[in-house]
């Protein structure tokens, strides 16, 4: 399991409150961890970086890496 920082953004901060440490192999796995420690994202489309890349795909983590979750954004 690789150690990973978690950060938030928007409605996400208030929801999952301040920035965290958890453990997992990919986002995936992350995504299903914190779906189920916190019901109410479920509903919720999610934008995801890691170590500042946004990803649109399962992306396997290391040790030490940044998982910044953002709500959906839209803009011209």
């Amino acid at each position: 399991m690789s150690n990973i920082k978690i950060i938030s953004f928007g409605r996400l901060k208030e929801i999952l409150g301040p920035d965290f440490e958890a453990e997992a192999e990919n986002t995936d796995e992350l995504l299903s961890q914190l779906n189920e420690k916190f019901p109410q994202l479920k509903d919720l489309k999610l934008r995801i970086a890691v170590n500042q890349k946004i990803i649109s795909e399962n992306t396997a983590l290391e040790n030490n890496d940044m998982v910044a979750l953002m709500p959906p954004y839209s803009g011209g």
